[in-house]
């Protein structure tokens, strides 16, 4: 019996001391709507759903830029500190999806070796067309000032763990009908990136541009494509 009493004591005790340092402890908050307060300390956070269009720089190819297109969310979820002068940092887990469309009358081709080519539609097809899509993992760090009322200017790097991509060719040969030419597997992308952004916002709705100095794809298994892309966010 005297046993049982003390191990009650003590389970009353533990129990007492955990409830009340839960109530103390109350500097983690639940934070949906980043742009709008600015309370002090840590907070969770999600935010930075876009649309942007896509082009690249050192390439032989052209893209449409109007049909390669980005989508973004930032951060799925992450973590945010204000420092209480509207200044914000933020780090988090997110995913990017980049379609590249090709332009200029050119398609991708993979090759028996597993190289990426860009090539000419051959003479008298119709019905073009041909895109390599990105799937990443992304890791942001964002730095945050607040310049005016409910205006923020942003700046960070963006890593990317590049987990996927995948090629489609489809295009009608008057000789030999229709052609398809799909790929998912072997097309070696640089398995993880960097991105350099910058954006500017009011209160939920801001605008992003986004660069990559490194390649989509590793060095001699396809064109050199170093991505440039622009567009809208909410949350950001």
């Amino acid at each position: 019996m005297k046993q049982l009493l003390t191990i009650m004591v003590a389970v009353i005790a533990v129990g007492w001391t955990w409830a009340r340092d839960d109530a103390q402890q109350q500097y983690i908050q639940v934070d949906w709507y980043p742009l709008l307060t600015d309370s002090v300390g840590w907070n969770i956070y999600s935010g930075g759903l876009g649309l942007g269009w896509v082009d690249a720089t050192s390439t032989p190819a052209s893209f449409k830029t109007g049909r390669s297109l980005e989508l973004q969310w930032l951060s799925v979820v992450g973590a945010k500190y204000n420092t209480g002068h509207g200044q914000r940092i933020t780090a988090g887990i997110g995913i990017d999806w980049r379609n590249y469309h090709l332009g200029n009358n050119m398609r991708f081709s993979l090759a028996s070796d597993g190289r990426l080519a860009v090539l000419p539609y051959p003479d008298g097809s119709s019905s073009r067309s041909s895109r390599l899509r990105t799937f990443s993992l992304t890791v942001p760090v964002i730095f945050r000032q607040r310049i005016g009322a409910g205006v923020d200017i942003a700046a960070g790097i963006v890593t990317d763990f590049n987990v996927h991509a995948s090629m489609a060719t489809k295009y009608n040969d008057d000789a030999e009908g229709k052609i398809k030419e799909n790929a998912s597997k072997h097309l070696h992308q640089v398995p993880v990136s960097v991105d350099l952004i910058a954006g500017l916002s009011f209160h939920r709705l801001g605008a992003y541009v986004k660069y990559s100095p490194c390649r989509v794809l590793k060095k001699g298994w396809g064109p050199e494509i170093k991505p440039l892309s622009a567009g809208i966010a909410i949350g950001l």
